[in-house]
């Protein structure tokens, strides 16, 4: 599978990477995969497979955590996940970041991180969302060893 590293380890031994790195994390028809969020930041939408179901992960920066600090808007800036099919009525899209929002190449439609489209032909459209999770690495990794860590 190019652009995964598999890794088959137990808990108490994480592979490389800050155990506290954040991950989109996701289990398709049995296969465990987990994009870091400092590859996400970098890329902003990844394409992948994962368990034979095509999908795409947009990343958009900005959201804050609610995790380290008693006010939100003085907590830091982790930014903001989501994961869709890439299929729509019957169509395959492939979507880039442009800056502001994602757009998809086929029709030039707009698209929010929540997987509508607000603008182009397919406006008012809704992406189908797929379920996955925002976890730190080690929180993952502990209950999810064999996980597919993506690897750009």
């Amino acid at each position: 599978m190019p652009g995964f590293l598999r890794f088959l380890v137990l808990p108490q031994q994480l592979p490389r990477g800050p155990s506290q790195e954040r991950v989109v994390a996701l289990t398709i028809n049995g296969v465990a995969a987990a994009f870091p969020y400092a590859t996400l930041k970098q890329q902003r939408v990844i394409h992948y497979t994962v368990g034979e179901q095509d999908l795409v992960v947009f990343f958009k920066p900005g959201a804050r955590s609610a995790l380290d600090r008693p006010v939100i808007a003085d907590s830091t800036a982790v930014g903001a996940t989501g994961v869709f099919a890439t299929s729509f009525e019957g169509r395959k899209l492939t979507f880039h970041d442009d800056g502001e929002a994602f757009v998809d190449s086929e029709t030039g439609s707009v698209w929010t991180i929540l997987g509508e489209a607000i603008d182009g032909p397919l406006s008012g459209g809704m992406l189908t969302p797929i379920v996955h999770a925002d976890p730190f690495w080690f929180s993952w990794a502990a209950f999810k060893p064999d996980t597919l860590i993506y690897n750009a």
